[in-house]
């Protein structure tokens, strides 16, 4: 017994040092399904353009460094999972030259309060800023004033983000009933910090949320027909039945739907009129449905 067992060591040693090991690949990104993502909306019924803390808490903003020095945030998105956020093209290949992007804030309500948001005895976690490992531009998008077709990028930090009640990810619209359903007339939400009247340009302090509603294209087209602006299926139209002292928000902001329990990312902001009055041209958004094969054939 004790000569077989000699025999066998360096058997299974020949074995073992015959196998060839390789890397096994790092699983694909995927994206949340329903009830992993799109819940962040307050149950409290007010008559406010204001969000409440810890609302939409996929909300991010794109922080920039301009040739000065100074940072400043001009542009929003959306997080669809622990390492993305999906956001306009012009925020990455039509920002002023010599800019630069250095980052994208997380977790963040209002721009004010340097310290942690409060809502009462509420308080929410301190904001995260994550590091940026690779920007993804559409293929095919320009920045031709008369088109800007293909208005979609993605971002991709440096490492995953915690999730937590105040960071979580946005549903997409992932099933082909979504991606191919009819949303002229659809009542939809926007939400993101915006330019408004009293802020004289610049961004709001805190995220504010507007009710707005889909066009169907043929009112939409007529709209910007005299600006000789071109619109194709891959975006969208929404109006605004009151105007006033809020504009629309930043560029890469979130247009949303209400599905069941969830909300799901259906636009992202692209462009609009200038200036907070005029309610006879709509704004312009990005059809995420029409994106959604391109979104996760970039995904790592």
């Amino acid at each position: 017994m004790t000569q077989l067992i000699r025999l066998l060591i360096p058997i299974a040693f020949l074995a073992s040092i015959g196998r060839v090991c390789y890397a096994q690949p790092a699983p694909k990104a995927t994206l949340p399904r329903p009830n992993e993502c799109g819940n962040g909306q307050s149950d409290r019924l007010i008559n406010t353009a204001l969000s409440f803390l810890g609302e939409y808490p996929w909300t991010a903003l794109i922080q920039y460094r301009k040739p000065d020095g100074k940072l400043e945030f001009s542009c929003g998105g959306s997080l669809i999972n622990a390492r993305y956020i999906l956001t306009a093209a012009h925020c990455i290949s039509g920002i002023p030259k010599n800019w630069k992007i250095v980052g994208v804030r997380l977790g963040e309500h209002d721009l004010s309060n340097a310290g942690s948001d409060c809502d009462g005895e509420l308080c929410a976690d301190p904001h995260v800023d994550m590091s940026i490992d690779k920007l993804i531009v559409h293929e095919d998008h320009n920045n031709l004033p008369h088109s800007q077709w293909d208005d979609i990028a993605l971002i991709r930090f440096d490492r995953d983000v915690t999730f937590s009640d105040y960071i979580r990810p946005i549903c997409l619209p992932l099933s082909d009933e979504l991606r191919t359903s009819n949303t002229t007339g659809l009542r939809v939400k926007e939400v993101g910090w915006s330019r408004t009247v009293v802020s004289l340009g610049r961004i709001s302090d805190t995220k504010l949320r507007s009710e707005l509603e889909i066009l169907n294209r043929s009112e939409c087209d007529t709209a910007y027909q005299q600006e000789e602006i071109i619109l194709r299926d891959t975006q969208l139209c929404v109006s605004r039945p009151k105007r006033g002292e809020v504009c629309h928000a930043i560029a890469g902001s979130s247009l949303m739907q209400q599905v069941g329990d969830s909300l799901y990312l259906i636009g992202i902001t692209s462009y609009g009129p200038k200036g907070c009055g005029n309610k006879n041209i709509p704004d312009v958004y990005t059809n995420v449905a029409s994106y959604v094969d391109w979104i996760e054939s970039k995904m790592e």
